[in-house]
């Protein structure tokens, strides 16, 4: 097997390091391996413990000394480019990654560009996480499920402990906010297949942990960060365009068949409704979704019955939220109609993109 480059960011964790760097040499002492520990300048002395470890084991362990707390993703990065393996992984140095698993998961590399560490399959799971933390952080991997196609597979899209394989981000610029590199390394990189391993999250034993409410505003951004440089954010705009033409076919349909054809008004607007339905999914199919249709005639009318689905389900979040705000909030019913069309837009967008046009 080729050699296998560990990438170990570090910030106030000379309690663990110790224990880290011998459970990954007894879980990898049959590899050719090296543990590369990038150490934001830790004021509990952290990078000199591990220039001391890597003098016990100079063939194995090297030390990368960044100037200040700089961020995990950007010492994984810094890693990366000083790493002199074909496989590259990451795991934490708190301990919560058991370094044990590490050969599990290089027993699928070979058939797999990517393989994770994943909590959220079969014999996978966490420990001593409250409630809250369970649904915010099953929230927070729905998100880019959701948003990129390419990872909707994906169980644990947001895990800290992986390898893969060097070439999958060659040529690649890697430039993400916070700590999900695998998120960036997901969307951005270069691969055809991945594989998960299932693996318990522990506690943390020893130490503070780095998570706190800046790094979840960060993750927000960094899912922001990558929604426009996949183009989802001209898919989007798009997409309204495409709203936009619907409603004046809507309007216009109305008005030919109620005022020049003579038909009730409540009949015309159920044909209009169904014209402008049509009008939009025939735009979509050809200009915002373009990338991702098939042509056969059976995943044509596959699509435009799912697309029908959901702008219905769309109109009656709009009703919904219409009756909601000017009957019991008590603002104009104007008002309440433009809060209504915007979460009805989200809401078609987001379910078209992962469902009708997947």
């Amino acid at each position: 097997m080729a050699k296998i480059s560990i990438v170990v960011p570090t910030y106030n964790e000379r309690e663990n390091l110790p224990a880290l760097t011998a459970r990954v040499h007894d879980s990898l002492s049959e590899y050719d391996y090296e543990l590369i520990i990038v150490d934001d300048n830790s004021p509990d002395g952290t990078g000199l413990l591990a220039e001391e470890l890597a003098q016990e084991k100079p063939t194995t362990i090297r030390v990368l000394h960044r100037e200040g707390k700089l961020g995990l993703a950007s010492a994984v990065i810094d890693g990366f480019e000083q790493a002199e393996g074909d496989i590259l992984g990451v795991i934490d140095a708190d301990l919560q990654h058991p370094p044990e698993q590490l050969p599990d998961l290089l027993q699928k590399i070979g058939g797999a560009d990517i393989v994770i560490a994943s909590r959220y399959i079969p014999g996978g799971g966490v420990e001593k996480w409250s409630l809250i933390r369970e649904i915010v952080s099953r929230g927070a991997k729905l998100m880019p499920q959701f948003l990129f196609a390419k990872i909707r597979n994906v169980n644990d899209p947001l895990s800290g402990f992986f390898i893969f394989k060097r070439c999958i981000i060659e040529g690649i610029r890697l430039n993400p906010i916070g700590y999900k590199i695998l998120l960036e390394i997901l969307v951005k990189g270069r691969y055809h297949s991945v594989a998960e391993v299932p693996y318990v999250f522990r506690g943390r034993e020893r130490g503070k942990s780095n998570l706190n409410s800046t790094e979840e505003i960060n993750y927000l951004r960094h899912l922001y960060r990558l929604v426009k440089s996949e183009g989802e954010s001209r898919r989007f705009i798009k997409y309204c365009l495409v709203g936009a033409s619907g409603v004046f076919v809507n309007m216009g349909l109305l008005a030919l068949l109620t005022e020049a054809i003579g038909l009730l008004y409540s009949f015309s607007a159920i044909i209009a409704i169904e014209a402008s339905i049509i009008n939009n999914f025939t735009w979509n199919e050809l200009w915002t979704f373009r990338d991702r249709r098939t042509l056969n005639q059976g995943a044509f009318i596959t699509r435009m019955a799912k697309f029908n689905l959901v702008s219905l389900l769309g109109m009656g979040i709009n009703i919904g939220i219409l009756h909601f705000f000017t009957e019991i909030g008590q603002i104009h019913y104007m008002v309440s109609e433009i809060f209504g069309i915007i979460a009805a837009t989200i809401f078609n967008f987001i379910f078209n993109k992962w469902w009708t046009w997947q």
